[in-house]
C-alpha cells in the first residue's frame, strides 16, 4: 500500500471539478457559435481530464529516481528540443505565433513539454554537479538548458510562458544553488533583459502602457480585461448562479481559456474565487512544505520547480484577469481548457504524489 498525499490529490480533484463547471458554462455558447455544437470544448476538455488523471496515476507508480537517469533524461530533453524547433519551423500560425505543432493529427504546445525538461534538468544537475569555486561556471552548467528553451519559447514569441520559465528556473536555483551574491546578480541582469525584450516589441509596449492606464481609467484597459472585471464585479458575494453569466456569452472572446476567472467571479461570486484561492493555497503550502522536508537535494529542487510552476500560473492568470499585471496568454492551473498544459501538470502532480509515498517509506 502506497501512502497518499491528501493535502495534494484533494485540492487537485476539486480544482478539476470547478474547472469542468465553468469550462462547460463558459465554453457552450461560444462552441455552439463557432461548431454547432454547444458540447465540443466540454467534451474535449473531459477526454483531457481523463488523460490527465490516468498520467497522474501511472506517474504515482513510477519511482520519481528513475528521471534522474541519463538514459531517461537526456532523450527526453533532446526530443523536447527537437519539437520547440520544429514548433518555430512548421508551427501552426496563430495570432501572429507559432506556440502549436501538429504530430500525427495531435496538436499540442511543445513550451509546455519545456516545463517538464527544465524541472528534470535543473533537479539533475543540481543535485550531481555541486561547485565550490567557479560559481559563475556552475550557473551556467545549471542554465544551459533551460535558458536556451526559454530563448526558443520566447522565439515563437510567448512571453508568458517564457517568465514562466524563467521563474521555475530562477526558483530551483535559489533551493539548489549555495551561493546568494551570484544568484542576485543574475536575476537582476535577467530582469533588465526581460525588460528590454517587452520594450524591443511594440505590442507588448502597448500591452504595458494600455496596462498602466487602466490602472486610473478602466475605460483605457484592454477589452477583455476591462469586461473581465466588470463580469467578476456583477457576480458581488454569492454570484449569478452557474451557467447565467452574461459576458462570458457576449463579451470575452474565448472566456474557457485564459479569462475563465471571470466566469468564476460572475457566477459564483467572491465565494466562488475565494474557494478557488483557498484550494490553490492549500496545494502550493503542501507541495512547498514536502520540499522544505525533503531527504535529499534532488526531491527538494524538484518539489520546489513543480511549485513554482503552478504558482506562476496561477498568480499570472489570476493577475492579468483582475488586471493586476498586464495581460498575457496563460492559462489556470486544473481550470482552464487546454490539452497540454493539463496533461503536463497532472503529470507532475502525479510525481509529487509518488516523492511523498517513497519519502513515507524512508522514514
Amino acid at each position: 500500500m502506497r501512502k497518499i498525499h491528501f493535502g495534494i490529490l484533494i485540492p487537485v480533484l476539486l480544482l478539476l471539478t470547478i474547472g469542468w463547471l465553468l469550462v462547460f458554462s463558459s465554453s457552450a455558447y461560444f462552441s455552439m457559435a463557432r461548431s454547432g455544437d454547444a458540447y465540443f470544448y466540454i467534451r474535449r476538455h473531459s477526454y483531457f481530464i481523463i488523460a490527465g488523471l490516468v498520467l497522474m496515476t501511472g506517474a504515482f507508480f513510477v519511482n520519481y529516481r528513475v528521471y534522474l537517469k541519463p538514459g531517461i533524461l537526456i532523450p527526453f530533453v533532446i526530443v523536447t528540443f527537437v519539437l520547440m524547433i520544429l514548433t518555430l519551423i512548421i508551427g501552426e500560425t496563430v495570432n501572429a505565433a507559432r506556440r502549436w505543432i501538429v504530430i500525427a493529427g495531435v496538436q499540442f504546445m511543445p513550451s509546455d513539454i519545456a516545463k517538464i525538461a527544465i524541472i528534470l534538468t535543473m533537479s539533475a544537475t543540481l543535485s550531481r554537479f555541486l561547485a565550490t569555486k567557479r560559481r559563475y561556471i556552475a550557473i551556467g552548467v545549471h542554465l544551459l538548458i533551460p535558458m536556451l528553451l526559454i530563448i526558443l519559447t520566447y522565439a515563437q514569441p510567448d512571453f508568458s510562458t517564457t517568465v514562466t520559465l524563467f521563474v521555475i528556473s530562477a526558483a530551483m536555483l535559489f533551493v539548489g544553488f549555495d551561493g546568494w551574491a551570484y544568484f542576485i546578480v543574475l536575476v537582476g541582469a535577467a530582469g533588465g533583459v526581460f525588460y528590454l525584450i517587452a520594450a524591443l516589441a511594440p505590442y507588448r509596449v502597448s500591452r504595458i502602457t494600455t496596462f498602466f492606464a487602466g490602472l486610473t481609467d478602466i475605460n483605457e484597459v484592454a477589452r477583455q480585461i476591462r469586461y473581465g472585471i466588470l463580469a467578476i464585479a456583477s457576480g458581488g458575494f454569492l454570484g449569478v448562479g452557474p451557467g447565467e453569466s452574461t459576458f462570458n456569452k457576449l463579451y470575452i472572446p474565448e472566456p474557457h481559456n485564459d479569462m475563465i476567472v471571470s466566469t468564476l467571479g460572475e457566477e459564483f461570486g467572491f465565494v466562488g474565487i475565494a474557494l478557488v484561492l483557498l484550494l490553490f493555497f492549500i496545494l502550493i503550502v503542501n507541495i512547498f512544505r514536502m520540499a522544505l522536508d525533503a531527504s535529499t537535494l534532488y526531491v527538494r529542487v524538484m518539489t520546489t520547480g513543480i511549485g513554482s510552476l503552478i504558482f506562476t500560473q496561477m498568480v499570472i492568470n489570476f493577475g492579468s484577469t483582475l488586471g493586476l499585471v498586464p495581460p498575457t496568454g496563460i492559462g489556470l492551473p486544473f481550470i482552464s481548457y487546454g490539452g497540454t498544459n493539463m496533461l503536463v501538470i497532472l503529470g507532475l502532480v502525479g510525481i509529487l504524489l509518488n516523492i511523498y509515498a517513497s519519502e513515507s517509506r524512508i522514514r
